[in-house]
C-alpha cells in the first residue's frame, strides 16, 4: 500500500493548521483541518490526527465501528485540552480518516468539510459529504452549485472535533478493487479548484505517480490563489 501526502500553508496565511497522519503497514490514513485563535488550530489538528491512529492502531479489529470511536475519542481529547487551556478555548478540528479493511473494503469516517474522494475513470468519486452550513443550503434548495462555491459562509462547519463534548461522526464502508486512487484533502485545495479541474489533474494516475501528483494538486491551489492551507494525502494499493 502507498500513502503519500504534502502539505503546505498556502500563499495568504503564515501558519499552517492542517494535520496528516498515516500507517502505511495497517492501511490508515488521517487528515484534520484545525481552527482557533493563536496556535490552537495546529493543536487540535495534531491532537485529533495522533489520537485517531493510536486508537486505531490498539483496537482489536479496524472496522466502522472502531473508526467511530477513534474519532469520538479525538473529539474528547480536544474538548478536554480546550477546557482546561484558556488558549485553546473553542480550538477544534476537521478529520477525515481512510481505513482498509481487508483488500477489497474501506472504511470512510469524517466530521467536517475535510472530503475523501475516490479517482475514477470519467470524474472524482466523492465519498464524504461536507458538514457546512453551505452544504445544509445547498440540500436544501437555497443555493445552486454555482452559488455555493463563492457564498461568504462557506467555510462555516456544522460539525466539528473538539468544539463539544459529543460529535455525531459519520462513516461508511465501501468496496474498493487494487487499482484504485483515493484522495483526501483540506478545503484548501477544495475551495479553489473545481472537481472537475482536480480530476483532470488526477486523470490516470498509478500508485507510482501519487508523490508527483501531490505537489501538482499543492502548486494548482496555490496558483489559483492559495487562500488557505492545503493538505492532500493519495492511497493506492
Amino acid at each position: 500500500m502507498k500513502i503519500i501526502g504534502c502539505t503546505d500553508p498556502g500563499k495568504v496565511r503564515k501558519n499552517n493548521e492542517d494535520a496528516w497522519i498515516h500507517d502505511p503497514v495497517l492501511g490508515i490514513a488521517v487528515l484534520a483541518d484545525g481552527m482557533g485563535g493563536l496556535n490552537a488550530g495546529e493543536v487540535a489538528s495534531q491532537q485529533a490526527a495522533e489520537v485517531i491512529l493510536e486508537f486505531l492502531r490498539k483496537a482489536q479489529s479496524v472496522d466502522v465501528e472502531s473508526v467511530a470511536a477513534a474519532i469520538e475519542a479525538a473529539n474528547q481529547h480536544v474538548f478536554d485540552l480546550s477546557q482546561r487551556d484558556d488558549e485553546l478555548r473553542n480550538m477544534g478540528t476537521t478529520v477525515v480518516v481512510w481505513a482498509a479493511l481487508g483488500r477489497d473494503r474501506v472504511a470512510v469516517g469524517h466530521v467536517g468539510d475535510s472530503r475523501v474522494y475516490r479517482i475514477g475513470t470519467a470524474a472524482l468519486e466523492p465519498l464524504t459529504r461536507d458538514h457546512s452550513v453551505v452544504q445544509t443550503m445547498l440540500d436544501q434548495g437555497y443555493l445552486s452549485a454555482e452559488e455555493a462555491r463563492t457564498a461568504p459562509n462557506r467555510n462555516v462547519i456544522t460539525r466539528g472535533v473538539g468544539l463539544e463534548a459529543e460529535v455525531k461522526v459519520d462513516v461508511a464502508e465501501v468496496t474498493r478493487v487494487p487499482e484504485d486512487v483515493f484522495l483526501l484533502c483540506s478545503d484548501g485545495l477544495s475551495d479553489m479548484l473545481e472537481e472537475a479541474a482536480i480530476f483532470e489533474l488526477c486523470r490516470g494516475v498509478t500508485g507510482d505517480g501519487l508523490a508527483e501528483l501531490g505537489g501538482r494538486l499543492v502548486k494548482a491551489a496555490n496558483d489559483a490563489g492559495g487562500a488557505d492551507n492545503i493538505t492532500v494525502v493519495l492511497v493506492s494499493g
